[in-house]
């Protein structure tokens, strides 16, 4: 968390408020864990005087993209937030990073625990930066088809919900939206990658879709830590069917059965025993 709806609900929201602004100031506070394969002083010798001109995202990565080439690269990992403060508004604690732009907007990341990082790209090559060199296919990419998916999970004798977990295969899916596509395709816990029919693979990759996009709509799900980056919460977590609805009832028409929770991997998984089997 966040995962691919929320870091999709960030790049919008700052596609709207940053871009074409002109860094003016970068103000590092605390720099130790997040940054990879930049130094602090770079941040402002490289951004100081460059206008945002697009706002990216691979997997669960952001991608500002600033005049004259260079790209900084935001991973917000568990807990990380990149957002705009309001006039006059004061930076939270924890807050790592502030860009000062033009027209007196302030661009701040904020990570709790630290887990996210930034990467400061000075040539514009993404496909070489660290952050991005095992990325796989992005999960609401067009390259990701049915027939793709199949290609990535044939051979593997790996639990399902481990390799959509996977950000070496397929890129932006984390814990929440797993479950919950999982759950749609009835699909259940202990299914393996080489296990699965060809229809179970097409209902996935469905369901897969359908929950991302509903998600995006709903601009992401705020468990604890996540906003938007407008600095608001998401509202999908009104909408999960599975994940953290432990012994309620599922939400499938007709099914009557009540969510369980297991640990796999250390990582909760929910899912509904009656219709999705196990």
């Amino acid at each position: 968390m966040p995962e691919l709806p929320e870091v999709e609900t960030v790049r919008r929201g700052l596609s709207r408020s940053v871009v074409g602004r002109t860094v003016e100031a970068v103000r590092v506070r605390r720099c130790d864990n997040i940054l990879c394969e930049t130094e602090p002083h770079q941040l402002a010798e490289v951004l100081t005087g460059r206008s945002i001109e697009w706002v990216g995202r691979r997997g669960k990565n952001l991608i500002l993209q600033m005049s004259g080439g260079p790209v900084l690269l935001v991973n917000l990992g568990m807990t990380g937030q990149l957002y705009t403060l309001a006039e006059g508004e004061e930076p939270l604690e924890h807050t790592h990073v502030i860009l000062e732009l033009s027209g007196g907007v302030r661009l701040v990341y904020r990570d709790t625990r630290r887990f996210g990082h930034l990467e400061l790209i000075c040539d514009g090559d993404l496909d070489a930066c660290m952050s991005l060199r095992n990325v796989g296919v992005d999960a609401r990419s067009r390259s990701f088809t049915a027939r793709r998916l199949a290609e990535l999970l044939a051979g593997r004798t790996a639990l399902l919900k481990s390799a959509l977990l996977n950000q070496s295969l397929v890129a932006g899916l984390g814990n929440i939206y797993v479950c919950e596509a999982m759950h749609r395709a009835r699909i259940g816990p202990e299914a393996r990658c080489n296990e699965l029919a060809e229809a179970q693979i097409e209902a996935l990759h469905r369901a897969i879709v359908a929950v991302l996009d509903e998600a995006i709509k709903a601009e992401g799900t705020t468990i604890s830590d996540y906003v938007t980056g407008a600095g608001v919460p998401g509202s999908f977590q009104r909408r999960l069917r599975g994940y953290g609805r432990e012994g309620l009832t599922c939400r499938r028409r007709g099914c009557g059965g009540v969510i369980r929770r297991i640990v796999q991997s250390n990582r909760s998984t929910f899912y509904c025993p009656k219709c999705q089997g196990g």
